[in-house]
């Protein structure tokens, strides 16, 4: 009987982990039932804590509600004393049996004992049998899983609800829990304290800033709500909260509700109490403060009642730095007559304005004006990083060809102004190739310091050079400008007339070296200045119209006298531009149109830029017609291409007549396979594929064709193609390459392909091949327009800028989200708002100016009924006092 007992042992030590494992599922199992109540009522909890919604209740609708909870906390654990009871062998070896599927319960019988103490040697063989049947059945065991059964106990599924409810709290509160759950705790002060006061604060920096206000909303208890911008500039102990940007001059506004005493504002050291709104019964309180220099050194800023703290952020009070201007290279003479200043410009919020002023050494004035000359550069982009280059054409002015100091200044936005240091340099003056507008120039010039002695010489000079009218050509406006200049410095008591007869020198010296076309220019630019002063100053009502009537004026004479010009350099168009597009007279025109427009519906800042890009415009088309007259090399290139143009057409001619003479013989010839059979296909091919890449080529050339596309034209209306109607194009071809390698040196390879498809296109011509000389006819007209886009290459990159001018009339870049409706940046120093590309000031659209003008007719109509109020009215008067 002693060997029965030692195999249970070893059967049970075989199967102990699986006992063990059936023990633990046991006690899980026991632990669950009891458990998963109270965890419910804990997570329900902390949902409803990180709510908020607790303190917001009355202090004893918090308590009771807190006894509930812990009431129901308490109920939910009973039980747990019995949970974590023993669990006995007898019942895990069944737990492990059942899991297992073992019948007749083996793992019972490794534990059981003999009934009889003493078995007989039979008895003792079956006891033996017995256990180690037992043994082998649990060879192969599973260990159970647990199952608590809590679905059974909760059957109306409970206990989803307290996870919904913690789902719904971390989202509101997830930022600060251990806050709301400490406010949830305590039932004392909760509605009727600090709590549930509710403060905004708006900061509006001054208007020399441009900056959008920053704006904080709902500051105390429900921090929820306040502006996604501050989100963490709520509660003192919310972590780390941004700086925040405070420049001098801004207006902080605070308004706070449902407060039970004066809150108070601290600005470093400083504390300001908010003012009570209505009767002493009143929660609401407001305060207004202007931050001043004062506070410069403020640290802090914070909110609070008493001796609590709802919100604080560290401040810095900044303080506007004045700007800083500098050449980045001295001053210099460009194009020939133009002042070129390179400079840079910053400022910490903007750059306002900026002036370049020029005076004399020996700081003499203008003969009967200023000391000074004081002109305004414009501005464009980001102003508060500039570097830009300012050119400004001062032959016009008395002092041109003299030593002159130039000086910078900058004005920010805020008033400050700093000027840089005075650089001498020659103002560039305008060289005249006429010797009498030479002299007249050089005169002019030598009035500005001229004495009674010195104008009695000019006088004189000037009676000898009117002597002899036919060096002027025999003007007889110039031979009056002259003798009346002479008379009235021989005459003159003093140095009165001197600013008179040097600006009619002027005149004259022009009207001899260019005739019309530059006193025109002159008064247009003149006028252009006093449009641009006039729109800077603000003026109004008919002295604007006046100033814009004479600019209107004075573009038309300019037209006229640019197509006079025109006319006398052989063109019939203006050059053309380095981008390829053209520009028309009418383009000009458009422009001064939509400025009188927008000076009209009150838009100064955009009719400004336009007038500044015109001026521009002009400029430059008066730079690319004087390189265009001085230069023979780009009047050849002109008629080169030209000529090129012209070939390219005559070729499309010849293809198109090929084409139909393929078509007329097709309808004339019963169908036939092969070759010919497919002329008609082939051609119809060719002639589809040349027309596409022809209509843009063709448009506007029938004007340009010269004397030699005329005589290609009549040839193509003697009927069929011919041989020799190919021959002469190509030999047209030949001397245009000649002429080509002898302006530039060399040839487009396109043009050496063309040729040999000539070639071969003349020749299948003489055998009667249609279909094969369209082919070939398609291929030259191919590589001849590919020749021309080349050829515009090679003359632009040998040419540069003095083949033609930009219009200025570009499209400027938009800047949609930089401004709000009130003008300022929407991306304020604090981060509220999306950064924004760099941008100043936008051309409005056709529709917006139509609605500008609806809205500017609606204002004056209602200002004329007077028995609006009188409050309406005064608003509506200061609405259209900008107009």
């Amino acid at each position: 009987m002693t060997e029965a007992p030692e195999k249970t042992q070893d059967g049970v030590s075989r199967l102990s982990n699986a006992l063990q494992a059936a023990v633990l599922t046991i006690r899980w199992e026991r632990l669950w039932r009891v458990l998963w109540a109270p965890v419910a009522v804990i997570i329900l909890f902390v949902g409803v804590a990180l709510t908020d919604v607790l303190p917001a209740l009355p202090d004893a609708l918090h308590g009771i509600i807190l006894a509930l909870i812990a009431v129901l906390f308490g109920f939910s654990v009973k039980g747990i004393y019995a949970a974590c009871g023993p669990v006995s062998g007898a019942e895990a070896a069944r737990r492990v049996e059942a899991a297992s599927g073992l019948k007749h319960r083996p793992l019972t019988a490794l534990f059981d004992r003999p009934a009889q103490e003493k078995l007989s040697a039979d008895g003792r063989i079956l006891w033996q049998t017995h256990i180690d049947r037992a043994l082998k059945q649990t060879e192969n065991l599973t260990y159970p899983s647990p199952r608590p059964g809590v679905a059974g106990i909760d059957r109306l599924g409970l206990r989803f609800i307290p996870v919904l409810v913690l789902f719904v709290g971390v989202l509101m509160g997830g930022a600060e829990p251990v806050e709301r759950l400490l406010r949830a705790l305590n039932p004392i002060g909760g509605s009727g304290g600090s709590a549930a006061i509710s403060m905004d604060m708006w900061i509006t920096p001054p208007a020399y800033t441009g900056l959008a206000p920053t704006v904080v909303n709902g500051i105390g208890r429900a921090p929820e709500k306040t502006d996604t911008a501050d989100a963490d500039a709520v509660a003192p102990g919310a972590g780390a909260r941004p700086t925040l940007i405070v420049p001098v001059g801004s207006q902080i506004l605070v308004h706070a509700t449902d407060a039970p005493a004066a809150p108070t504002l601290g600005l470093g050291k400083d504390r300001f109490p908010l003012a009570q709104l209505g009767d002493t019964s009143s929660t609401s309180y407001k305060l207004e403060l202007s931050v001043d220099a004062a506070a410069t050194g403020a640290g802090t800023l914070n909110l609070g009642i008493g001796s609590d703290t709802l919100a604080e952020w560290p401040v810095v009070v900044a303080g506007d730095t004045p700007p800083v201007i500098e050449f980045e290279q001295a001053p210099s003479r460009q194009r020939d007559t133009q002042l070129q200043v390179v400079y840079l410009a910053s400022d910490d919020y903007g750059i306002k304005l900026i002036e370049m002023t020029i005076r004399r050494p020996n700081g003499r004035p203008v003969p009967g004006g200023e000391d000074e000359i004081r002109v305004e550069v414009p501005l464009s982009g980001d102003r508060r990083d500039i570097k830009a280059t300012h050119l400004r054409d001062f032959s016009a002015h008395p002092w041109a060809g003299l030593p002159v100091q130039v000086k910078l200044i900058a004005e920010d936005t805020a008033g400050q102004v700093t000027e840089t240091d005075g650089v001498e340099v020659v103002l560039p003056e305008r060289i005249f190739n006429h010797p009498v507008a030479r002299e007249l120039a050089e005169a002019r010039k030598i009035l500005n310091d001229a004495d009674r002695e010195m104008m009695e010489i000019i006088a004189n000079n000037l009676l000898e050079l009117s002597l002899y009218p036919k060096r002027f050509f025999d003007d007889t406006v110039a031979f009056l400008a002259i003798r009346a200049a002479a008379n009235r410095l021989g005459y003159a008591d003093g140095t009165g007339v001197v600013p008179g007869v040097q600006r009619l020198l002027w005149e004259t010296a022009l009207r001899i070296e260019d005739g019309e076309f530059a006193l025109a220019e002159a008064d247009l630019m003149r006028l252009q200045e006093e449009a641009m002063q006039a729109l800077r100053d603000g003026k109004l009502g008919e002295e604007l119209d006046k100033v814009m009537r004479e600019l209107q004026e004075a573009m038309d004479r300019y037209m006229q006298a640019l197509v006079d010009r025109l006319q006398e350099m052989g063109l019939d168009e203006l050059p053309q531009m380095p981008d390829q597009s053209q520009m028309q007279t009418q383009d000009i025109q458009e422009m001064l149109d939509k400025i009188k427009e927008l000076a009209q519906t009150g838009n100064r800042e955009a009719a400004e830029q336009m007038l500044a890009q015109m001026q521009q415009m002009l400029e430059q088309l008066r730079q690319g017609l004087k390189m265009q007259q001085s230069n023979p090399a780009m009047a050849e290139a002109k008629k080169l291409m030209d000529g090129l143009r012209s070939l390219t057409q005559d070729q499309q001619d010849l293809l198109d007549r090929t084409f139909q003479e393929g078509l007329r013989r097709q309808t004339q010839r019963p169908p036939q396979l092969g070759n010919q059979g497919q002329m008609g296909q082939q051609q119809r091919q060719g002639q589809q594929q040349g027309q596409q890449q022809g209509q843009q080529g063709q448009q506007g050339q029938q004007g340009q064709q010269g004397q030699q596309g005329e005589n290609g034209q009549q040839a193509g209306e003697q009927g069929a193609p011919t041989q020799e109607q190919q021959n002469a194009l190509r030999k047209r071809l030949g001397e245009l390459m000649m002429q080509m390698d002898e302006l530039m040196g060399q040839i487009p390879e396109n043009l050496g392909r063309a040729e040999q498809q000539m070639d071969q296109s003349g020749r299948n011509l003489g055998k009667g091949e249609l279909s094969d000389s369209a082919r070939n006819q398609t291929q030259a007209l191919e590589e001849l327009r590919n020749a021309t886009n080349q050829m515009s290459q090679m003359l632009a990159q040998q040419f540069g800028q003095q083949l033609g001018v930009t219009s200025g009339t570009r499209s400027m870049p938009g800047r949609e989200g930089q401004f709000d409706p009130f003008g300022r940046r929407n991306t304020n120093e604090n981060g509220q708002g999306a950064a924004v590309e760099d941008s100043d000031v936008t051309v409005p659209n056709r529709t917006e100016m139509r609605r500008a003008r609806e809205i500017l007719d609606e204002l004056r109509r209602r200002a004329g009924e007077r028995n609006r109020p009188q409050i309406e009215l005064d608003y509506i008067d200061r609405l259209l006092d900008i107009f």
